[in-house]
């Protein structure tokens, strides 16, 4: 059944505000950190269950809105972090959209991790292209892996729950493990 422009909008909107709403509260929680840059990266559950249940333009547009709109209220709109964040939130979107299209049957949770460690790599191979310039950054590449695997792990598990429940069946969703 085909789904009026108005119900398509009000999808829209609703994922918007809350991948914003999520953002937004991990981005203030986090300034209080010793490492203000290390997220979970939690408003990525919306993003990871748009791209299974939805569509990839779903997700993305979502994911754009998510960064600009999150930057906007946070008062870093204009900074750096908002091109680290577009730059890493659309690569590593296009890496699960190829995963999850790929023959290989790839769980929810592995396409969420590849997302988190892409998103990682680009923003520190941005980091090194536009703000430090010194090859010395690159070493923190292995370090941000193993974080991209942790909260890849979190993102994932939550984002399969989400399906479900959403969803109301275990079929909607591919295999968690």
């Amino acid at each position: 059944m085909k789904q009026s422009s108005n119900s398509i909008i009000i999808q829209y909107a609703f994922f918007t505000a809350v991948a914003t709403t999520v953002y937004f509260l991990e981005s203030m929680a986090v300034r209080a950190l010793p490492l203000p840059f290390l997220r979970i990266g939690l408003a990525n559950v919306v993003i990871v269950y748009l791209l299974l249940n939805k569509s990839f333009v779903f997700a993305f547009t979502v994911n754009i809105m998510k960064t600009l709109i999150g930057g906007l209220i946070s008062m870093t709109l204009l900074s750096p972090a908002t091109l680290l964040s577009l730059s890493g939130g659309i690569l590593s979107l296009l890496v699960m959209w190829v995963l999850l299209k790929s023959k290989i049957n790839f769980s929810i949770i592995g396409i969420s991790i590849a997302g988190a460690v892409v998103h990682n790599i680009v923003q520190i191979l941005c980091v090194r292209w536009l703000i430090i310039p010194r090859d010395s950054i690159l070493y923190l590449i292995p370090v941000l892996m193993l974080i991209g695997i942790a909260t890849g792990f979190v993102t994932g598990i939550i984002a399969y729950e989400l399906s479900i429940r959403l969803e109301g069946n275990k079929e909607c969703v591919k295999q968690a493990v």
